[in-house]
């Protein structure tokens, strides 16, 4: 058993190898993220980090930052972010426990905390994301299914990529 290091999530598949998109948005006064943390927009169209949960009830999961970003104390400054699509697989970490076989296809929700997001297994009431393989799965060489914070790959629900601006 290996307790691994989180890490923000990273595409690890393209959705019918449909590039990701270059998009510029201002950024609203007082955001702050890491490279691959998500993102979102408000009703002002500002870009914020995702909280936990992201879902479709709270701006949705849009966008993946690019590099890291420091608040620009104001909402002039833009940023490149990619928007996220329909079917894109990012590989994750589980927010501090192991994973099972029986838990692909499980609908969760993200975990925010010190600007790295994880996916929180155990929590289910304002699902962003479907677990779609476990590390052990795909990659036994390097996963074990004790793992802790394992590594799992997930996508985006519609519901969460469709959501209202918040």
């Amino acid at each position: 058993m290996a307790a691994l290091t989180a890490s923000n999530p990273r595409v690890f598949k393209l959705a019918d190898n449909v590039p990701l998109e270059r998009v510029t948005k201002r950024i609203l006064n007082g955001q702050s993220w890491k490279a691959g943390q998500w993102l979102y927009t408000d009703t002002s169209d500002l870009l914020k980090a995702c909280p936990s949960p992201a879902d479709s009830g709270t701006g949705g999961i849009k966008y993946i930052a690019l590099t890291d970003q420091s608040d620009p104390g104001d909402s002039t400054t833009n940023a490149t972010v990619l928007a996220i699509v329909q079917d894109t697989v990012f590989e994750c970490n589980e927010l501090a426990n192991a994973l099972a076989l029986t838990d692909i296809g499980l609908q969760c929700e993200i975990n925010v905390a010190s600007n790295i997001i994880t996916i929180d297994a155990s929590s289910t009431t304002n699902a962003g994301v479907e677990i779609v393989d476990v590390g052990v799965n795909y990659n036994p060489a390097q996963y074990t299914i004790a793992d802790t914070k394992a590594r799992c790959l997930v996508k985006v629900l519609p519901t969460a990529l469709e959501a209202a601006q918040a």
